[in-house]
């Protein structure tokens, strides 16, 4: 599902989320995690953003930033036409009713003290709306509109398997009928069989609600089938932004296309394999110098060491991406 380029419902400009490092009896800050370092994205209307890289390169924290479950270090958010970074209080828990999250671990998400009535209450409790008799019977068609039966109301957690424990988190999130979804992973920790039930599950909801996602996943192949379109993150950067067709046909950031090359493919065991990344992501505590994929990069030049790209679209070309393959000039050096 796509939506004009100028019906933009979340814009994020230059996001930087560090988090300090403190060591001694004063505990005094020696260093900084830089785990989300200048990023801006759009995300519009109706559509599903896929955010997809290897584990530890920012992705999930930068989901949970743009929704201030951590405050950013720097830069602006700006949701439903608000400045979302200056809201507070009355304002702030206003304007959460149209964001809300999955998270990757059903089981850690549920308070296991409370039945799924209880659970799915709460929301309305917090803002509220509804009275006592309304809560639950809203309750009970949640857990209907979500693929569980209403006469599961009064049972614990404890008592679901994964996937239905996910479809739980599922109906809270929906319960306040936002207009954002951020998705953490959330068909991770389930069995593939199951995965493809929550991720359908997802989709119709999608039509039914007219709802916006940011999808955040490593696993390509989830995000070939579910997004519209995909920004692909190194290091606390966003290093190449496509159309989710055009970035699978035509993949252009090194990084992007060795993370393609990776995915596993029925019947080609006993081919030979395209050579795959070698190497760690690096320290977020200590990034490297210039281009931080070039430690990794098949393609580095000497310019890759020592300055950074941008992300932009290079000439003839739409869709950006920070390469310095694609940015004119410099001429081309030995690796």
């Amino acid at each position: 599902m796509s939506a004009p380029p100028n019906d933009i419902l979340l814009e994020a400009r230059h996001i930087k989320k560090y988090f300090p490092i403190r060591k001694g009896l004063f505990r005094r800050e020696v260093a900084q995690v830089k785990a989300v370092d200048d990023v801006s994205l759009t995300i519009r209307k109706g559509e599903t953003l896929g955010l997809v890289g290897e584990s530890g390169c920012g992705k999930s924290t930068l989901g949970r930033t743009l929704i201030r479950l951590y405050e950013p270090t720097a830069g602006d958010i700006r949701f439903e036409n608000q400045d979302f970074r200056r809201l507070s209080g009355r304002d702030l828990r206003q304007a959460r009713k149209n964001i809300q999250m999955i998270f990757q671990d059903p089981y850690a998400a549920l308070d296991p003290r409370m039945t799924v009535g209880q659970i799915l209450m709460q929301p309305f409790e917090i803002h509220g709306l509804l009275n006592g008799a309304q809560r639950i019977q809203r309750a009970r068609e949640l857990l209907e509109l979500v693929g569980l039966r209403a006469a599961h109301v009064n049972r614990y957690p404890h008592e679901f398997s994964g996937g239905q424990r996910q479809r739980i988190c599922i109906a809270r999130a929906i319960a306040l009928e936002p207009d954002l979804i951020v998705c953490d992973e959330p068909v991770s920790a389930l069995d593939v069989s199951i995965q493809a039930q929550i991720l359908n599950l997802l989709k119709d909801l999608q039509e039914k609600l007219k709802l916006t996602y940011l999808f955040v996943s490593h696993d390509l192949s989830v995000i070939d089938y579910f997004c519209d379109r995909v920004a692909v993150m190194y290091l606390g950067k966003i290093v190449e932004l496509a159309p989710k067709d055009e970035l699978f046909k035509n993949p252009r950031h090194p990084y992007t296309q060795a993370l393609i090359q990776a995915i596993p493919r029925v019947g080609e065991g006993k081919k030979r394999m395209k050579k795959s990344l070698s190497g760690e992501v690096p320290s977020p505590i200590n990034p490297p110098s210039g281009c931080s994929f070039h430690p990794r990069c098949p393609h580095v030049m000497d310019v890759c060491r020592s300055r950074i790209p941008t992300l932009q679209p290079s000439p003839g070309q739409d869709n950006p991406v920070a390469c310095w393959l694609y940015e004119q000039p410099p001429a081309r050096q030995g690796v």
